[in-house]
This record gives structure tokens, C-alpha cells and sequence, in this order.
């Protein structure tokens, strides 16, 4: 069921046209107070890249003569109740309430086309007497002429005729956009006004309340920024004769490189606006009939932000697109671009709800790519990721630890044929590795800083740039990850031995024998104990250490990532157990970030914390981590200058007050691996721990907050393979809790399994029969 809830009046809609290279067609973000629309390339600008044109469509209210809702802070002063009732990547909704005239409007917005902008508007009064209400339908604009190659020196605005309809274009050669409103309902026919031009909402409200606002001149700009802004406003007035009667308008903007072309798009979205809108509600069914959603006594916030860090998720997977023949992973829907680690950590993510989607992304990364090291690079094929000396460069197995991530989906399914698919370029990928980025001794390094995901991090001593060469250091961490990928690697091709000598038809795996398939994992085996070894050799003086084989010294600096060979399975248990301190109070990453600001340091930090035998502690970061940032996530107020809520972010900024230290959201809008508070809930509080296709095992850990007696934590549908499972966590006590799970499989009657246990107590489920 898709949810319904009190979601925060901010987000985006997903624009699945848009790309960086081939069509950059813009992402579509809200704007207050009732507002969507397109930033073109993109919101603000992209490393040198200035955007082009913001243009949105907006809503104002004039209720009964006596009052005018035209701004954010005149819908604040009247003490207007605004929020989402429903907030997908396909449909974004404002509910507003206008208390002094018991007045509810509700407006939900979804992309029509490409190209054109929809939104149904509807009002409803409770009042006994009639409500005469003017609707201000604004089209909101700024454009950039810094950034445009036509011949145009400034923007006009017209009504058209019949008064519902009226177009700002680019003088005297660019786009044309048109913005209008028709009825949808069978009462008297709405009323439309004179068109308003002015140069801000803010002159709108100004001219509606008697104040005398010249129109902009053609060539009018901002003298800062040289900025064209203006504000199109169609007043359209309609009456609600009385209580429970409701009046219905279809908004449209429409763009176009013609006043032809935008007009005909305006037209056929009238028509077909709800064809439209019912794909866009069939595809949000699908998607969450499958999804989890959290029910029961958790924190509101931690509800709400399940779902956005679930709808940001959805939006960075992308159609396929240029070379890419598949659904692949865009990072963030801003600029997409391939980069392995944000592909396996936004797949592992997805995962819980759309299984074999997250299955086929992570193959399009890894078969499509064009080199075996899978570079970052754009959908046109373009690389975007080059190191100093030319050598192009993509994620290293440390960072994001795809093939962690790739086996946690496969223990989960079993799904061999995916496996089969997945193992050449997985093995081509670590040997890679093994063949162009091991020094004179066999040891691992990185080109640069941007191949180890960590940009400029001080671990790697001076850099101008991430690009700068840096191969004289060997990272503790890349020696972990291999031992880690190379153990995977054993197990998959043991697995695959057990499989019939061929290859199934129309497999794009090796054909191999038994025998072959045997002495490939035994193979990797080797390599996986060789760098096992190599990782507890860098344990100098009490820590994990980096080597600088230049300088022939082992680092002082202490770095969350320096604990991932306890995450990957490589330290010994006497350096696990000379690390617990460290556990508990982690140390920060790259010389000044908190150890939980960026989601695969904290994942490595989470992970390792639950690997040394302290799940509580991890529990704890986790817990952290998410509620932090749900909680701004659902934030009710907006500044500019601090991103927009309502959508995962790129990262988490430390901020502390006094002795706490809070993790708010920053960085990028609608990155991917933010939401990986996804796997920290499911896994590391709830408790669900893959073993293998079929079998599970359960060991609750929630946070001391969560804790109280009697609260019961439900989280479901949860896919798992073929699987589809209900989890409910009852507290009992500080120490005890009760724990309920049903699993479903199509065509089959539920299983259920209950009992009592302590916190971190597992219980292994046996979910099929062996």
C-alpha cells in the first residue's frame, strides 16, 4: 500500500528523462509555499556548471475578499496547516488547511511528459455558507543568459486568448513555456482574471494588495547576478456553494523550443493527463505493495524518513540510457554518473523492496562496464574519474565494499543464475586489482584518493587534488577489503562447482568443469589468506597502520576506516580485542570528519563494531545515525542555505551543542547512499542477518531509547529472495525482548515463528526446507 502519512511539504519528483551528458532535462524540486518545478541542468550549479532556468508552477489563494495566501509567510501569519499526504518519486502532494475559512486544498503534482507539468488542484470547504475563492496560478521563472548561445537579450510575458491560459518566452530567440488551468468539475464555470506580471511572488503580493508595481521591462535583471527573475500569474476565481463541495482544476506547464510546440504539449497533456497519472500510480503500487514500511510504536520521524530514504532510492535508479542497456545506478539524480560503491550500496539498500531490480542494476555495473575495473563515468561512455598521470580510475574494493554487498543480496535469494551472470566481471574486477595496482612487493595501493573514495584524505599525505598520484602508500584498509572480496569469491565459485559441469544455456558465465570451478576457489582462497596476512602485518604499536614505502614509515594518523579489517573478516581476535575502546568511541575519518558523516565509513564503522562481539555499541551508531537524520529528513521548516528536507543527502555534517554531537544531513539532494539507514534498521536493530538462501538468523538489538516496555516495532513487507517476511519486536523488559516473524511465499500458507529472548540473543530460522 503506498503510504499516507504527516509527510513535510518539502521534496522532489523524479524527472526520469534526465541525464548529465546525453539529455540534461532538468530535476523537478518543490518550492514553497504550494510549489514544483524544473531546475535546468540541474538545482544551483555542478562543479563549473551554472544552471540555466528554475520554472515552477505555484499557487496563491484570495479568500472572500479579506484575505490573500500568497507567499510562505502569509500562509505562516494565518496559521495555515501545510503538509504531504502522500510523497512518492511519481506524485508529490500538498494538503493546506486555512483554518479562518475552513478551507482545505489539496494539490498533487506528477509529470505529465518530459516536458510538461501537471497538477490537480482541488478545494473543499466545511464552511455552511458559500466561499468565493480566486486561485493566483503562477508560473514562477529565473533565467541565466550567461549560460544560453542563442540570440536573446531578455523574457515577455502575455495572457492568450480565452483568458485560462498565458506564455513567457525567451526574447527574441529561446524557450517558450506556457502555464494555464482548465476545470475538471461539472459546477459554474470558473472565472478567469487578467493575467499579473511582476517580477517576484513577493511584487505579486505587493500588487494584489493595492501597491503600484510596474511590470518587468524585457531586458529587467538582477544587477548582482545579472539574473532574469520573473512571476506569471493567471487569477482564476471559483465558488463552493457549501459544505462538502469541491471544486477541481488541472494546472499544466508546459515547455517548449516554440510557442507552437509548447502549446501542442499543453493540448495533449489536457487530453491525456490521466493516462499519465494512472501509470504513475500503477508503478507506486507496485513498488510499495513489496516495500517495507515501520509501523507501531516507532519515532514518527523514523516512519517518515523509511520512506524517503525508499522514494530517494527510486528516483537514483535510472532508465536505461546511451551505452547502458539496463536499469543502472545514477549516485544522485543531480548529475548521474556510474560509480561502483554508490551503485552497491544504493542496490544493498533497495534491496528490501525491489530485489531483483537492485540484482539487475548491480549487473549493469559490473557487465556493461568498459574496462574491467569499472570506471566512473557518465551514460555516454565519457569518464569522469581520471588521475593526474591519465589513468582512469573507478572505486576500490574498500570503499562501499560491493562484493559485501553483492553476496548479502545473494545469500539472501540463492539465485544462482544471477550469479552466474555476476562472477566473470566480479572476478575480473579484484583481479584487476591484483594485476595494475600492487607495488614492487605484491602490496596494494590506489592511483589516487578519488579511486579510494576517500577524496584528499589526509591518510594519503599532500595532495593538490583527488587526482594526485599516491601509490607510494599502502592502505591497511584496500588489504582487508581483498582479503574480504577474494574469501567471497572462494565461497561463490565453491558454489557454482556444485553446479553442473556446463553452464546453463544462455549463461554468460565460464564454462567450467567441476574440477576448474574447484580450483578457482581455491585459487582465490589463496589469495584471500595471502592478504589476511598482509592486513595483520600492518598492525603496528597498537593499531591498524598505513605504510608509507616511500618515506619506509608506518603512519601515526588514526582513521575510522583503519577498522575494517575487523569489518572484512581480516583481524585476528587479540587486535579485536586491543580495539574495543577504539569501538566504542571511534576515531574520525580523513582528519576531521565524525566517524559516522559518510555512509561507507559508517558502515565500516557499524559493521566492525557488531563483528568484534559488541552489537549494543552498534546498535547505538546506528541508531544514531538514523535518528539524526530522520529527523531532519522531516523537518517542517526551510532554508535555503540548509538544504531541502524530504529527500536523503550526500552525507551528515557534525554539529555539536555543549557535550552532544548531532548528525545532520548535507551535501548533495537526492543522493542515494544516505538511505542506508535502510540496512542499519533492518539488520543491526531489527536484527535480520542473512545466512544463505532460505535460512536467517534473528538477533534484536534495539537502542536503549526504543526500550520502553510493552512498545512493539513492526517493520514489513520485507523481500528476502523469494521470501516475503513480516518482523515485529515486542520490548519486554530492559533485558528481554519478544519477537514475532511470518514468512510468505507465493501459492503457500504463512510460517510463523515467536519467542523470548535477551537482547542480542540470535535465533537461526530455517525460512525453507534444507
Amino acid at each position: 500500500m503506498v503510504p499516507r502519512d504527516d509527510f513535510t511539504p518539502y521534496g522532489y519528483l523524479d524527472n526520469p528523462f534526465h541525464s548529465w551528458k546525453l539529455n540534461p532535462s532538468g530535476v523537478l524540486r518543490s518550492r514553497p509555499p504550494l510549489g514544483m518545478g524544473w531546475h535546468v541542468p540541474n538545482l544551483g550549479s555542478y562543479v563549473r556548471n551554472q544552471f540555466q532556468y528554475s520554472a515552477h508552477l505555484n499557487i496563491g489563494l484570495g479568500i472572500d475578499d479579506d484575505l490573500l495566501l500568497i507567499t510562505p509567510q502569509d500562509f505562516q501569519r494565518q496559521s495555515c496547516a501545510l503538509n504531504s499526504p502522500l510523497h512518492t518519486k511519481n506524485r508529490f502532494a500538498y494538503n493546506c488547511i486555512v483554518p479562518s475559512h475552513n478551507l482545505l486544498l489539496h494539490a498533487v503534482y506528477f509529470l505529465v511528459e518530459e516536458h510538461v507539468l501537471g497538477c490537480l488542484l482541488s478545494l473543499v470547504t466545511t464552511r455552511e455558507s458559500k466561499l468565493r475563492v480566486t486561485c493566483y496560478i503562477q508560473h514562477e521563472h529565473i533565467h541565466n543568459p550567461f549560460t544560453s548561445r542563442l540570440w536573446e537579450h531578455g523574457l515577455y510575458g502575455r495572457a492568450l486568448p480565452g483568458g485560462n491560459l498565458a506564455m513567457l518566452g525567451i526574447a527574441s530567440e529561446g524557450d517558450v513555456f506556457i502555464h494555464g488551468w482548465a476545470a475538471l468539475d461539472e459546477g459554474p464555470a470558473p472565472q478567469p482574471g487578467e493575467a499579473i506580471y511582476t517580477v517576484s511572488q513577493a511584487e505579486l503580493a505587493a500588487s494584489l494588495r493595492g501597491a503600484a508595481v510596474v511590470p518587468p521591462t524585457v531586458t529587467q535583471a538582477d544587477p548582482e547576478t545579472g539574473w532574469q527573475v520573473r512571476t506569471l500569474t493567471l487569477p482564476c476565481t471559483l465558488e463552493l456553494a457549501g459544505p462538502g463541495e469541491e471544486r477541481r482544476l488541472l494546472l499544466l506547464l508546459a515547455r517548449g523550443v516554440s510557442l507552437d510546440e509548447s502549446y501542442r504539449r499543453w493540448r495533449e497533456a489536457q487530453e491525456g493527463f490521466q493516462t499519465a497519472l494512472r501509470e504513475r500510480e500503477r508503478e507506486d503500487e507496485a513498488f510499495w505493495t513489496r516495500a517495507p514500511q515501520l509501523s507501531g510504536d516507532w519515532p514518527a520521524t523514523w516512519r517518515r524518513g523509511f520512506i524517503y530514504d525508499q522514494e530517494t532510492l527510486r528516483m537514483v535508479v535510472r532508465p536505461p540510457c546511451g551505452l547502458l542497456k539496463g536499469p543502472w545506478d545514477g549516485m544522485q539524480i543531480q548529475a548521474p554518473r556510474l560509480v561502483l560503491a554508490e551503485a552497491a550500496l544504493d542496490a544493498l539498500a533497495l534491496s528490501y523492496a525491489a530485489p531483483a531490480l537492485a540484482e539487475e542494476v548491480l549487473l549493469t555495473h559490473f557487465t556493461q562496464a568498459p574496462h574491467a575495473n569499472l570506471p566512473c563515468m557518465r551514460e555516454d561512455g565519457s569518464y569522469n574519474m581520471v588521475a593526474d598521470d591519465g589513468q582512469i580510475c573507478g572505486t576500490a574494493p574498500e570503499w562501499g565494499y560491493p562484493l559485501y554487498c553483492c553476496d548479502l543480496l545473494f545469500r539472501r535469494s540463492g539465485n544462482r543464475t544471477w550469479l552466474r551472470r555476476l562472477y566473470p566481471a566480479a572476478a575480473a574486477y579484484l583481479r584487476w586489482w591484483l594485476e595494475h595496482r600492487r607495488d614492487a612487493e605484491g602490496w596494494l595501493v590506489y592511483a589516487c584518493s578519488w579511486e579510494s573514495g576517500q577524496d584528499v584524505s589526509s591518510r594519503f599525505g599532500p595532495q593538490q587534488t583527488g587526482g594526485t598520484l599516491i601509490q607510494h602508500v599502502r592502505p591497511v584498509d584496500l588489504q582487508a577489503s581483498m582479503a574480504q572480496g577474494a574469501a567471497i569469491m572462494a565461497r561463490w565459485a565453491t558454489l557454482l562447482a556444485q553446479e553442473e559441469d556446463e553452464a546453463q544455456p544462455g549463461s554468460v558465465a565460464p564454462s567450467l568443469s567441476r574440477a576448474e570451478w574447484q580450483a578457482e576457489a581455491a585459487w582465490w582462497q589463496r589469495i584471500a589468506d595471502e592478504f589476511t596476512v598482509k592486513t595483520r602485518r600492518m598492525w603496528q604499536y597498537g593499531w591498524f597502520r598505513d605504510y608509507d614505502a616511500r618515506n619506509q614509515q608506518w603512519s601515526s594518523e588514526r582513521d575510522a576506516m583503519h577498522l575494517a579489517p575487523i569489518f572484512c573478516g581480516a583481524a585476528g581476535w587479540g587486535q579485536i580485542e586491543q580495539l574495543q575502546e577504539a569501538l566504542r568511541q571511534p576515531p574520525s575519518h580523513s582528519g576531521g570528519w565524525a566517524p559516522l558523516c559518510w555512509p561507507p565509513v559508517a558502515l565500516t564503522v557499524i559493521g566492525a563494531t557488531d563483528a568484534a562481539g559488541l552489537p549494543e555499541v552498534a546498535a547505538e551508531l546506528a541508531s544514531q545515525f538514523i535518528a539524526d537524520g530522520y529527523r531532519h529528513l522531516d523537518q517542517r521548516s526551510f532554508r535555503p542555505e540548509a538544504g531541502l528536507p524530504g529527500v536523503t543527502r550526500e552525507y551528515r555534517q557534525a554539529r555539536w551543542s555543549g557535550a552532544t554531537l548531532e548528525y545532520v544531513p548535507a551535501g548533495i539532494e537526492g543522493y542515494g547512499w544516505g538511505a542506508l539507514g535502510v540496512h542499519f534498521l533492518l539488520r543491526y536493530l531489527l536484527g535480520l542477518r542473512e545466512e544463505e538462501a532460505g535460512q536467517l538468523t534473528v538477533r534484536p538489538m534495539l537502542p536503549q531509547s526504543l526500550r520502553r516496555p510493552g512498545s512493539r516495532y513492526q517493520a514489513g513487507p520485507i523481500q528476502w529472495g523469494g521470501i516475503t517476511l513480516q518482523a515485529t519486536c515486542t520490548v519486554q523488559d530492559a533485558d528481554h525482548y519478544r519477537f514475532h516473524l511470518r514468512a510468505s511465499e507465493p501459492d503457500q500458507p504463512p510460517a510463523d515463528w515467536e519467542w523470548v529472548g535477551r537482547w542480542g540473543e540470535a535465533r537461526l530460522i530455517q525460512l525453507t526446507p534444507s
